[in-house]
């Protein structure tokens, strides 16, 4: 079976390792779907900087249509302290599908503060219908997390449900994804482990592309974005559930959130 993980690490400055089946993610090809955004791919392609508060907005690679049995690394971090709203990432995603009322994909976003009846914290939801949210203030679906919309599966159970990200912040990740299981870890805990069984109707995740997600957030680093394929190299240290790799050459962080990427299509 095809695997695929993320995970999530904090740190200001953070020592991370240099994974030898890690591949850097080339971004430059990526697009933006639904709110207003400013998707800045940075010089080296593997990092993007979103500078717009506005609508939900996704940053994802329109040509890729199957990401599960990726593993993918990375670095997020808010580079300014003036607003406490949704950074995150998309999972299973198809092109058009944010603002759609027939969507079907996995969202993880995390909050900063609590606001308008949604308290901070990571949390993970499937999409169904994402026609209510086109909209940047507190009434939409997105951020109300609707039921029988946005629907709530869980929140994070390792210390990170009801804890908001950290301005100028440093956090790494790894995820990961395939049709029967999707595990987030953050600073090595893992966060969210949840199979198909938790979700009401469905017997298997869906695939589709992996993306980046901002909502009402502005100045959002995705950095350092790495992919290993895991159907050639299973027992990579990236490839396993829950788990970051001890560092081997360290590199020294200074900012960003880690990027991810994805080669393989739909069959």
């Amino acid at each position: 079976m095809n695997t695929m993980k993320y995970s999530l690490i904090a740190a200001t400055c953070f020592a991370f390792p240099t994974l030898a089946n890690a591949v850097p993610v080339d971004l430059s090809g990526w697009t933006a779907q639904g709110g207003s955004s400013s998707w800045n791919v940075q010089p080296g392609n593997d990092t993007v900087l979103q500078t717009v508060n506005g609508a939900p907005t996704i940053f994802f690679d329109p040509t890729v249509t199957s990401t599960q049995g990726t593993a993918l690394s990375g670095r997020i971090s808010v580079q300014e302290s003036g607003d406490d709203d949704f950074i995150g990432f998309v999972l299973g995603y198809d092109s058009g599908e944010v603002f759609s009322n027939s969507a079907n994909f996995f969202l993880i976003d995390w909050k900063q503060g609590d606001q308008a009846g949604w308290t901070q914290g990571l949390a993970i939801s499937h999409v169904t219908n994402g026609s209510n949210g086109n909209t940047s203030g507190t009434s939409g679906s997105y951020w109300q997390h609707t039921p029988g919309q946005v629907n709530l599966i869980t929140r994070a159970t390792g210390g990170l449900g009801n804890t908001g990200w950290v301005d100028f912040t440093e956090y790494a990740f790894n995820i990961l994804f395939t049709s029967s299981q999707i595990t987030v870890s953050v600073n090595n805990v893992e966060q969210i482990n949840i199979t198909p069984s938790d979700v009401p109707g469905l017997t298997s995740f869906s695939d589709g592309s992996f993306g980046f997600y901002n909502y009402s957030q502005p100045r959002v680093l995705y950095a350092g974005i790495t992919q290993v394929d895991c159907s050639v190299t299973p027992d990579a240290p990236e490839c396993q559930s829950g788990s970051v790799p001890a560092p081997a050459t360290l590199v020294l962080f200074g900012l960003g959130l880690a990027g991810l990427g994805w080669s393989r299509r739909k069959a």
